[in-house]
């Protein structure tokens, strides 16, 4: 019987971030792929998430996150 609530575990996770920032550091497990402009950002980041299944969120400071739902 499932209660509803009671859904415990990783559903959500990200796979990869997309940033102009070429200062940005890995500090955890997640791949940081640099991209050399908005054009290019935007690219890599729809084609790494069709290849994922995954969806684009824009963290409004140059940076896209790839996130798994």
């Amino acid at each position: 019987m499932h209660k509803m609530g009671m859904d415990i575990g990783l559903n959500e996770y990200t796979l990869a971030i997309v940033t102009l920032d070429k200062n940005m550091k890995n500090g955890g497990g997640c791949p940081i792929f640099y991209a050399n402009d908005e054009k290019d950002l935007q690219n890599k980041a729809l084609l790494m998430s069709k290849c994922v299944g995954g969806m684009v969120h824009d963290m409004t400071n140059g940076t896209l996150i790839i996130v798994k739902h």
